[in-house]
């Protein structure tokens, strides 16, 4: 006899334990990323002789006013973007998160039986787009990740993209 299809899957504990540990490679490979950024930004101050740094300590200074010099803090987003945008569109996989063994894919691939693609340009934009806003907002939109079974923030879905083991 046939089993009767069940309406629910039933995800077992080896299930759980494996999106829970992609969630923190996740996690993990973010702050390997963040790392290189920083490193990125010291050569970039290095390279046009602490003008970046002075600039953002000003900044923080003047925090009421009307700041006069935003360009560090505009080389900083566009170096922050940059990066996740380049590398996400490119292989799907930044340095970090090669280091973990994760990468980014697109949710659904264009043909049927074709190997998962990294989501292109303009959807890593709106990823990136997600992720900063869930920053802007505390980050508690990032928490999203833990409520839904398929481990994916708000970023994924603006993205169209997921992470999987690579």
């Amino acid at each position: 006899m046939d089993q009767p299809q069940m309406l629910y899957h039933n995800h077992s504990s080896e299930s759980f334990s494996r999106s829970f540990s992609t969630l923190i490679r996740r996690v993990i490979a973010r702050l390997i990323d963040y790392q290189i950024i920083s490193i990125m930004f010291v050569i970039c101050d290095f390279l046009v002789e602490g003008v970046i740094t002075s600039n953002i300590q000003w900044l923080l200074k003047h925090v009421v006013e009307i700041p006069s010099q935003p360009l560090s803090f505009v080389l900083l987003i566009i170096l922050f973007f940059g990066y996740f945008i380049l590398f996400h569109s490119l292989n799907g996989q930044t340095p970090g998160k090669f280091v973990c063994g994760i990468r980014v894919i697109s949710q659904k691939p264009l043909r049927l039986n074709a190997h998962p693609q990294s989501p292109n340009l303009v959807r890593n934009v709106l990823r990136e787009s997600g992720w900063m806003l869930s920053l802007i907002l505390g980050g508690w939109p990032l928490l999203l990740v833990l409520l839904n079974r398929n481990r994916r923030g708000i970023h994924d879905w603006l993205g169209y993209s997921e992470v999987r083991g690579a």
